[in-house]
């Protein structure tokens, strides 16, 4: 992905119906049901309202949800089930998708499938062999106005001891809970890549007593409530802490913002690749993709759905090119390859074990 490529979305082709061919659906025998494992809470309640229920109405096949599950927690529920497949569809950001096409557990997507005629069109930046992202934001710092006194301006400002007790961030079983470790070392001035200052830096921070969260809706409950006055958060979600009655400033980081992009593979072996594909081509359909901006302020990743929303919310989704040219890709193949060492070293150094 190239950063001044990362937001610009330029304008594409008319749009196609959503569900595709008709006919190939019943090319397979018509389950009742796909199983999609995704995220829980508002995340969840967004997917069942605006995605789950119209496909549902047009195909007249229901998606049951697995909220159970962390993402690397799905990956491995789809290898355990790949002699037997149990799930259809699952739902993973950017950072674990290295991990899901090490493990093989994703059909590849093929964008001449008539049903996914809205995959070609969708910037190679927002997809992978088996993956589609449907929105994507930037992950900086957040921070309450009222509780603040010195705005921080960089996440090395993060290391302050005035937000002893009083900063959220993401626990390692979040999906951006190792981003912790290059966010720390890039705040010690190395490179992102420099575990062991990303580490040490994490170790300092455990001393300020931080609040650890599990999801996303921790960290937004988090900031409405006043219980923390910093934290990370994406651009997005800052406006979603504001309309919970929050208050809540966003800071793209001096070091630069880390890109986040969330999307739908299918399940390597699902017994309903037909339905599994159009369901994926709901998820990025341009005449509908703009709910995520509606409910989370994400922008949809098919090129179309930018003209389809209100100035405001163009604006909210969009980052100014200055800001652009300084978003930072992380190294996910990286970070993937080392999430088993890092994870058992972060309970070290945060639980003590």
């Amino acid at each position: 992905m190239k950063r001044r490529d990362f937001l610009t979305l330029a304008a594409s082709t008319a749009v196609l119906p959503v569900l595709g061919s008709g006919s190939s659906v019943f090319a397979q025998s018509k389950p009742e049901q796909l199983a999609l494992m995704t995220w829980g809470g508002l995340w969840g309640d967004g997917m069942a309202k605006y995605v789950d229920t119209q496909f549902a109405e047009k195909t007249g096949v229901k998606i049951v949800q697995d909220r159970g599950s962390s993402p690397v927690e799905r990956i491995t529920k789809l290898k355990i089930s790949m002699d037997n497949q149990v799930f259809d569809l699952v739902q993973l950001h950017d950072g674990i998708v290295p991990l899901a096409e090490a493990q093989g557990v994703l059909e590849d997507l093929d964008p001449n499938s008539p049903n996914l005629p809205f995959l070609s069109a969708v910037p190679d930046r927002f997809k992978r062999k088996g993956w589609v992202a449907m929105i994507y934001s930037a992950l900086g710092i957040v921070y309450n106005p009222n509780l603040v006194k010195t705005p921080p301006k960089s996440f090395a400002d993060l290391w302050n001891e005035d937000y002893r007790g009083q900063i959220v961030l993401p626990e390692i079983t979040h999906s951006i809970g190792p981003y912790m470790i290059p966010i720390g070392a890039m705040a010690a001035g190395k490179d992102a890549k420099d575990a062991d200052a990303g580490f040490d830096m994490l170790a300092k921070m455990n001393d300020l007593e931080p609040i650890w969260a599990k999801d996303t809706d921790t960290i937004m409950s988090s900031l409405v409530s006043g219980e923390a006055a910093v934290g990370l958060l994406y651009k997005s979600q800052t406006y979603t802490v504001l309309k919970q009655g929050g208050k809540a400033e966003w800071v793209f980081p001096q070091e630069g913002a880390i890109s986040y992009l969330s999307g739908t593979g299918i399940a390597k072996g699902t017994k309903n690749k037909v339905l599994a594909e159009q369901y994926v081509n709901a998820t990025i359909d341009p005449s509908t993709q703009g709910w995520v901006a509606e409910v989370f302020n994400y922008g949809g990743t098919h090129p179309d759905t930018l003209k389809t929303l209100p100035v405001e919310l163009q604006q909210r989704v969009q980052f100014p090119d200055e800001e652009i040219a300084r978003i930072i890709d992380l190294d996910h193949q990286f970070i993937s390859s080392n999430r088993g060492e890092w994870t058992d070293r972060w309970n070290r150094v945060v639980a003590g074990g």
